[in-house]
């Protein structure tokens, strides 16, 4: 059995499974292959609702190429696997909501550490536009995960994801 960890903050939510409990990583014998099964729940940050019906695109990157598309069901729950040895780029849109997308690198992690699955818990918020603003910043990935060798995980770059948060927040200020 795998336990949740949670990662909240100013309309990002980052969640990986973990069977150990190690702050922010995965690694799981989830599923009898080599795949990674992520997973999660669409909100709106300004209700807590579920948003039934996001649209959930996966690319592989590097060049965009469209891997599969999906949607939230009636909870706004949603799961699917990739494959090791890719990077893909997921994306969470919803009509009159500002679209956000995590990276994934699942090319990173060695055949070795794979012990026949991995599974990950992305748990996004949704907001609306900010007035005034162009909104550039959910361009960018709101969250971006990778292989650390020295805990043999699958991690989020918190860092990288602190560093967001501060320019949303930034934005969300000058809005208000």
């Amino acid at each position: 059995m795998f336990h949740p960890i949670r990662i909240h903050f100013a309309g990002i939510v980052l969640a990986l499974a973990v069977g150990n409990m190690a702050h922010g990583q995965s690694t799981v014998l989830f599923h009898q292959d080599t795949s990674l099964y992520v997973y999660g729940t669409v909100k709106d940050l300004a209700t807590g609702d579920s948003l039934p019906g996001t649209d959930i695109l996966i690319k592989k990157l590097p060049g965009d190429r469209v891997f599969r598309e999906l949607h939230a069901d009636d909870h706004g729950n949603y799961n699917f696997y990739l494959g090791k040895r890719s990077r893909y780029k997921v994306t969470y849109a919803h009509k009159d909501m500002v679209a956000k997308h995590v990276e994934i690198d699942a090319q990173s992690v060695p055949d070795t550490s794979w012990h026949g699955g991995m599974a990950m818990e992305v748990t996004i918020s949704l907001l609306e536009p900010f007035k005034g603003s162009d909104n550039a910043i959910f361009d960018e990935a709101i969250g971006r995960s990778r292989y650390n060798p020295a805990t043999n995980l699958l991690e989020w770059d918190m860092d990288y994801t602190q560093r967001i948060k501060e320019r949303m927040d930034a934005l969300k200020e000058r809005e208000e």
